[in-house]
């Protein structure tokens, strides 16, 4: 089994929510299973619009910088304690999205909403 069995037998001749090229999200019937912005729901492309808005935000925030696990700088996380987005200092990969500075993240929880930042890290979908 690889990625594209999976997503043949996800999308296949069935259901299929995608953004269209107007940025909207829609669904329909395909054939086409290998597009990668394919979601089985309209909660799952909600879901990875929000996680692209937080990468977006972080290539903002961090101007050019990217984590180098090789160097002892200092990386920073959004993650949830007590279901609120919280910044967390990490020494090792861990996450998806790093951040440069404890102020860019705090930044990114500002600019995105606490309760987007929560329900995207919950994972919901």
């Amino acid at each position: 089994m690889n990625l594209n069995d999976i997503m043949r037998a996800l999308y296949f001749r069935k259901e299929t929510y995608f953004i269209d090229i107007f940025g909207k999200v829609k669904h329909n019937q395909t054939t086409l299973y290998a597009d990668r912005n394919n979601c089985h729901s309209a909660e799952q492309m909600e879901h990875w619009l929000s996680f692209n808005d937080l990468l977006n935000v972080s290539v903002y925030l961090n101007d050019g910088w990217q984590p180098d696990w090789s160097q002892p700088d200092k990386k920073y996380i959004v993650c949830l304690q007590k279901d609120r987005p919280e910044v967390k200092e990490v020494s090792e990969p861990c996450n998806l999205v790093y951040f440069k500075s404890e102020e860019a993240a705090r930044q990114a929880i500002e600019l995105l909403g606490e309760e987007k930042v929560a329900t995207l890290l919950k994972g919901i979908i």
